[in-house]
């Protein structure tokens, strides 16, 4: 499997435990795997909380933050992401990712929790997973792969629908259709899939 280039100081992040733990859980992932999705959350976070920083400051200056703040919040994804893949989806799914977040987080800027780090160790969690999970994907399509497998957490905490998509198999070029919604691989939202089936979501996609 490709590795990161993320540098091994960045696993001196406070939330290591958090991120250790939380893809622990992910059992049909190698120990490869799950340290790649540590430290591209760590790099993450640190990034997600300057840009939260940067929105805090402009809202107590009464300034506008939103226009900004897609910019930064895209730019913040993407410069985590292409260290795993670069190509044209993952700037796709940077984009789209800057205006979802920036849209929420302007739209709620009265709740304390959306400037918060647990917001940022929570968001970077699951970019983590959606970036390591595409990757996983282009390196399978590279591969000569012909099938993918839908592979869930089944620990009493995953989404009902996510629980009866766990061993769906389908051709590779093909989405999975989980909850109602199409997803190309776990957390995939190129094809319209809302939070409901993003948000902290555990899953990963098997390869054959």
């Amino acid at each position: 499997m490709r590795r990161t280039s993320l540098k091994f100081d960045e696993l001196n992040s406070l939330s290591r435990d958090y991120y250790e733990d939380y893809f622990g859980e992910i059992t049909a992932l190698d120990a490869d795997q799950k340290t790649d999705r540590v430290l591209i959350a760590m790099a993450l976070e640190d990034r997600f909380l300057n840009v939260l920083s940067m929105i805090e400051v402009r809202k107590n200056r009464g300034e506008q933050f939103f226009g900004d703040s897609i910019d930064w919040f895209t730019m913040a994804f993407l410069a985590v992401a292409v260290r795993r893949v670069d190509d044209q989806t993952i700037h796709d799914a940077a984009s789209r990712f800057g205006i979802d977040v920036a849209l929420s987080t302007y739209k709620n800027q009265d709740n304390d929790y959306m400037l918060s780090a647990d917001r940022a160790i929570n968001m970077a969690a699951t970019e983590s997973n959606a970036i390591m999970c595409y990757g996983e994907l282009a390196d399978a399509v590279k591969a000569g792969k012909s099938m993918k497998k839908w592979v869930t957490i089944m620990d009493g905490r995953e989404r009902e629908w996510h629980g009866e998509a766990d061993g769906m198999l389908v051709p590779i070029d093909q989405p999975f259709e989980v909850g109602g919604e199409l997803l190309m691989y776990p957390l995939d939202t190129s094809l319209g899939a809302t939070a409901d089936n993003i948000a902290n979501c555990r899953c990963v996609a098997e390869y054959i």
